[in-house]
């Protein structure tokens, strides 16, 4: 199965006018076992950030968050277009596989761009700091299943 190893977190914040912003980078490696590299298993991959409350001193709700817009792959699409009916724009999120192609390990950058307000996963009473973490799953895509079925035999069994 693969591992990821490596995987760090940077946060600057800028300010984008009136606004700060979070630009973040995650980077890490996907290490391919030798069944991945000779099967080219594919894998479902995300990268998001959560809100860490949990392992931390001094402890607070012992839950971590979601952090709104905080997946950084696979990101969010909308159609360039609007469609017809109450829903003008849906989010239209991307499938995203990864596998080996015969390749040892490979290494991923996803960065983006957040309202840094989102990053605020700690409200009062609790103090500062937030603690921010990425996070990386890997789900392994099982085989699709075939199903077939022969003609129709009819038969009375009465």
């Amino acid at each position: 199965m693969a591992t990821v190893t490596g995987l760090t977190l940077d946060i600057e914040v800028v300010n984008d006018g009136a606004n700060l912003v979070a630009n973040v980078t995650a980077a890490y490696r996907i290490n391919w076992s030798s069944y991945d590299q000779n099967s080219n298993q594919p894998y479902r991959e995300v990268c998001k950030l959560i809100g860490d409350d949990s392992g931390i001193t001094p402890a607070e709700d012992g839950v971590d968050d979601p952090i709104v817009n905080g997946q950084l792959f696979p990101q969010f699409l909308f159609p360039p277009f609007p469609l017809p009916g109450p829903i003008a724009s849906p989010v239209i999120p991307l499938f995203s596989t990864v596998s080996s192609n015969g390749q040892a390990f490979v290494d991923r950058v996803h960065t983006k761009s957040i309202p840094l307000g989102n990053l605020n996963e700690d409200q009062a009473p609790v103090p500062n700091p937030d603690e921010i973490r990425a996070q990386v799953s890997l789900d392994p895509v099982l085989p699709a299943s075939i199903v077939r079925e022969s003609a129709q035999f009819a038969l009375n069994v009465s």
